[in-house]
């Protein structure tokens, strides 16, 4: 393993012991562990192994440590980043084009070390843009577990107030935080912190948060950390916003065959759902499935779940047309 490589796991260790921070620290040791793995010291990593398999015997006894584990970190944020204890373990089924963005930011960062010496680093400032419900939240948290890191996420009702400069000095507390400890931070509908600043209706507190923004991404430059952008509506981005990104990942709404691999990975085989997103079908299928614990069936028809699908729809349709009413 490279110097570097060990000094940074070494002081990754640290802050995570420090930090009483369980999930972290096993991160950590785990990405170790790997390493030596890929330099063939099969020796060497099944000594760390079991020794983190006898850690883990005394830590698990009390789930309370388990669950409180990324505590600390949240507090250092003052509240303003949630941290999800078990993230995305797989990758949802995507484009082509999609999945290979994905995998070669994987690559770059677990490569990071690599493309260091060679004056290089990884992407590390994505932007995630597409449809509500089609996988951008759940593949940050997919990237976070593919590089063991802790995943937090930046709601906007804690990070925007109505204080003048409050906002914008927020978001540079969680971006700091994200440059001092290695993390995938999610910012969630940040076309409300990116915005044109050309806005008509700009009052000057919108100037003051995008220049946040852009200060804060371009003084960015942790080499362990990936921050995203997620957002519905990227077209609202002020232009100078979009020179800040390493990368901008399209997600759209998937196509009747993407929705019967998802169909089929989730009921082992059920028709495809035309118009529905990811989020649609899931939900979908786990009303089913309630539906079948609490009546006591004991198989679920594919009818089933086109039904719950489609009420779900129409409901979300009937709300949309009520409002567009009142307006």
């Amino acid at each position: 393993m490279p110097l570097l490589a060990l000094v940074e796991n070494l002081r990754n260790l640290i802050v995570t012991h420090n930090g009483h921070d369980e999930a972290g620290f096993r991160r950590t040791a785990e990405a170790i562990i790997r390493e030596l793995g890929v330099e063939n010291r099969p020796s060497e990593a099944r000594s760390l192994r079991e020794a983190l398999g006898n850690a883990s015997s005394v830590t698990n006894g009390n789930s309370a440590s388990t669950v409180g584990a990324l505590t600390p970190l949240a507090k250092q944020s003052n509240g303003l980043v949630s941290f999800v204890e078990s993230p995305q373990r797989q990758l949802l089924f995507f484009r082509k084009e999609t999945e290979q963005a994905l995998q070669r930011i994987v690559l770059e960062n677990r490569e990071c070390e690599k493309l260091a010496e060679a004056g290089l680093r990884p992407k590390g400032r994505l932007l995630f843009w597409g449809p509500p419900g089609c996988g951008k939240t759940a593949t940050a948290g997919w990237l976070a577990n593919e590089l063991s890191l802790p995943f937090g996420i930046v709601r906007l009702g804690t990070l925007i107030t109505s204080f003048v400069g409050e906002t914008g000095s927020n978001l540079q507390r969680v971006l700091a935080l994200a440059a001092r400890v290695p993390m995938v931070l999610l910012i969630d509908e940040a076309d409300a912190v990116a915005k044109a600043r050309d806005d008509n209706n700009d009052v000057g507190e919108l100037r003051r948060v995008v220049n946040a923004l852009l200060q804060g991404l371009d003084s960015f430059n942790s080499k362990r950390s990936l921050v995203i952008l997620a957002s519905n509506h990227s077209h609202l981005f002020d232009p100078a916003v979009w020179r800040r990104f390493d990368d901008v990942v399209p997600f759209s709404m998937p196509t009747n065959a993407e929705r019967l691999v998802l169909l089929q990975h989730l009921t082992s085989g059920l028709k495809q759902l035309a118009g529905c997103s990811f989020a649609d079908i899931e939900r979908a299928v786990n009303e089913t499935a309630k539906a079948k614990v609490l009546s006591g069936v004991k198989s679920v028809a594919w009818a089933s779940v086109v039904t719950a699908a489609r009420d779900w729809r129409l409901r979300v349709a009937s709300a949309v047309g009520a409002r567009k009413k009142r307006k």
